[in-house]
C-alpha cells in the first residue's frame, strides 16, 4: 500500500506501510505528541517498544508521511491464540500538528480495509473515558460501547480514569 491522500487543511500525506526500519522514525512521531494525547496514553514510548510494534507478524498497519517524517500511525494487532481468531486490537497516533485534519479517521478506515482484506472478524479498543473526543470518534467510525474498566488509568494529574471498552464488528 503506497498512496497519496489530501487532508481537509489541503495538505497531502503519503500512506503507506512501516518497515521495521522505520522504528526511529516512528518513534521520533510519538516522541511529539500533544499534550493532550499524552495525557490519555501510555507514554513515554520507548524505543524497544515500537521496534517490537514493527517486528510483530500479526501487526496490520499504515502509516502517514509527511516530507519525510511520520507524521500518523494506526494498527491492529491481530490476536494470534485460537480463541481469539479473527480478532484483534487498534491503536492510533497522530502528530500534534496534524490534529483537526481527519487524519487520525482515515487511518483508522484505511486499516481497519486491511483487516477486512485479511478476513477479521473484531476490532477492540480501549480508551480513557475522559477522552471524549477519542470516544466520539470512535463512535463516528462504528465502535460501540461494550463495557467500562473502572480506576484503571492513572492519569498525570494523579487520578484514577475509568476506561471504556469499544468494538467494531467487520463485515
Amino acid at each position: 500500500m503506497s498512496e497519496r491522500v489530501s487532508l481537509v487543511d489541503g495538505r497531502k500525506v503519503g500512506v503507506m506501510a512501516l518497515k521495521p526500519e522505520d522504528a526511529g522514525r516512528l518513534h521520533r512521531m510519538l516522541q511529539s505528541l500533544s499534550q493532550e494525547t499524552m495525557k490519555w496514553s501510555m507514554a513515554p514510548y520507548q524505543l524497544e517498544w515500537v521496534e517490537r510494534w514493527l517486528n510483530t507478524p500479526a501487526l496490520i498497519q499504515v502509516a502517514a508521511e509527511c516530507e519525510g517524517d511520520v507524521v500518523g500511525f494506526a494498527c491492529i494487532e491481530e490476536w494470534t491464540h485460537p480463541k481469539r481468531r479473527g480478532t484483534g486490537y487498534l491503536r492510533i497516533y497522530v502528530h500534534r500538528d496534524f490534529h483537526d485534519t481527519e487524519l487520525q479517521s482515515r487511518l483508522i478506515r484505511l486499516v481497519i480495509d486491511e483487516a477486512c482484506k485479511k478476513g477479521l472478524h473484531k476490532i477492540n479498543t480501549e480508551t480513557v473515558s475522559a477522552n471524549a473526543a477519542s470516544v466520539r470518534l470512535l463512535g463516528r467510525l462504528g465502535f460501540k460501547v461494550e463495557g467500562t474498566k473502572r480506576d484503571c488509568f492513572y492519569g498525570l494529574d494523579g487520578y484514577y480514569y475509568d476506561t471504556v471498552i469499544m468494538g467494531k464488528i467487520l463485515e
